[in-house]
């Protein structure tokens, strides 16, 4: 397999280094695939728990050295702690990771829901894409809706959402009297706005930096905050909650300092852009009691075990067939060359078959012929897959090569 990843999660460094990635991931990847790379597709998975780069390549070791030299040019202010944690996987660890990550399994929360849609985003908004790269993707997303389907895992977790909700809320009266301000109108606000309106909140504003807030209302329990409103907002709100993701701060301290007077109440700040949203100075400030996700994480409850017991072995499955399909591939070319040959041969015995018979006997000729070949050519084409899958296919190359004066060129 020419198949690569590598990345850093919450496993391996804090929140706000994988944020200072996920911003500038559409400039690695237009490093990562500068001609004459031997790169063939990228994917970045960029969420606020995670940055990985799929990498569909020519090279291991020239793969995973381009991909560091480019996190390097473009994060130079990265954290060098951060760059050594990263992790590559290559060949079946490849497979293996992605199916576990679409799964939910190797998220913050265990079976949190919203990685499906990151994941399905991540392969949809991908340009640089490749064939193989697609297959892989579209396989684990399958595999994401088997473990939803057959498994509890998503009864295991909790998304990060509802985590840091309940975690909020011990700030908090009763919900029905809450003014909650969403910071954000994409895949995680809506998730947001459903755990508050499941809460009871009394009421739900939604800004977004973009000018969104107004469309997104008209289809949300919510009420749009216009740029020009936010300060109000903020200085109204009894809770509010950062996930639009996108560069750029929007609550800072000096905000949160000029709308909210000193004796008002303690204002919750549940941050799941992973500091992108939110200034990094302002879990400082006396009025705020952020919530982060470095928090967030520290608070999970524990995993029911059978339940994720059962989702690995659906992995395990998964992984299985993906690799017995996309072993077999390597096949196609030598199953078609030998089709191909024995193909052009009964053509032409047709061909002079219609020459020298009538139609009706020529027809039967060319039945009998068609069927004998087929007949023929099943044991080569089985066996052809089977030594794709052992890593023996050249021994069926070289073969062909021999007896049939077949060139097949290697992959």
């Amino acid at each position: 397999m020419s198949l690569f990843a590598a990345g850093v999660s919450h496993h391996h460094v804090p929140s706000d280094s994988i944020s200072a990635l996920a911003c500038r991931a559409d400039e690695i990847v237009s490093q990562l695939r500068q001609p004459d790379s031997g790169i063939s597709g990228v994917v970045a998975l960029a969420t606020c728990n995670r940055f990985e780069l799929y990498v569909d390549a020519d090279g291991f070791h020239s793969t995973v050295d381009r991909i560091m030299a480019a996190i390097r040019q473009t994060v130079p202010g990265l954290d060098p702690a951060a760059t050594d944690a990263f992790v590559v996987y290559a060949g079946q660890t490849v497979v293996e990771h992605l199916f576990e990550v679409t799964g939910g399994l190797d998220s913050m929360v265990v079976g949190e829901v919203e990685i499906i849609g990151q994941v399905r985003d991540a392969l949809a908004g991908s340009t640089t894409v490749s064939p193989p790269l697609r297959r892989l993707f579209q396989h684990a997303l399958t595999t994401s809706k088997a473990i939803a389907s057959h498994t509890d895992l998503g009864s295991a977790g909790r998304s990060l959402a509802s985590v840091g909700l309940d975690l909020a809320c011990t700030r908090l009266g009763t919900w029905d009297q809450v003014n909650a301000l969403v910071l954000g109108t994409g895949s995680y606000a809506r998730v947001v706005v459903a755990d508050l309106v499941r809460r009871g909140a009394g009421s739900i504003s939604v800004h977004s930096r973009t000018g969104q807030a107004g469309r997104f209302a008209e289809s949300h329990p919510v009420h749009p905050v216009e740029p020009a409103g936010l300060a109000a907002a903020v200085a109204a709100a009894d809770l509010v909650v950062a996930c639009s993701g996108q560069a750029g701060e929007i609550l800072t301290a000096d905000l949160v300092a000029a709308t909210r007077a000193p004796e008002a109440t303690i204002l919750p700040v549940v941050d799941l852009s992973g500091g992108i949203d939110v200034a990094s100075d302002l879990g400082r400030v006396p009025q705020v009691d952020l919530v982060t996700l470095d928090r967030i994480g520290a608070s999970m409850p524990a995993e029911q075990t059978n339940a994720v017991a059962d989702a690995h072995d659906i992995v395990t499955r998964a992984v299985a067939t993906y690799l017995h399909v996309e072993e077999g591939r390597v096949a196609s070319p030598a199953v078609t060359a030998i089709r191909s040959h024995v193909s052009q041969i009964i053509e032409q015995e047709i061909e002079n078959a219609s020459k020298q018979y009538s139609p009706e006997t020529a027809e039967a000729i060319a039945r009998s012929l068609r069927r004998v070949s087929n007949a023929l050519l099943h044991t080569p084409s089985v066996r052809a897959a089977e030594l794709a899958r052992t890593g023996e296919l050249d021994d069926f190359r070289h073969a062909l090569h021999t007896l049939f004066g077949i060139t097949v060129e290697a992959p």
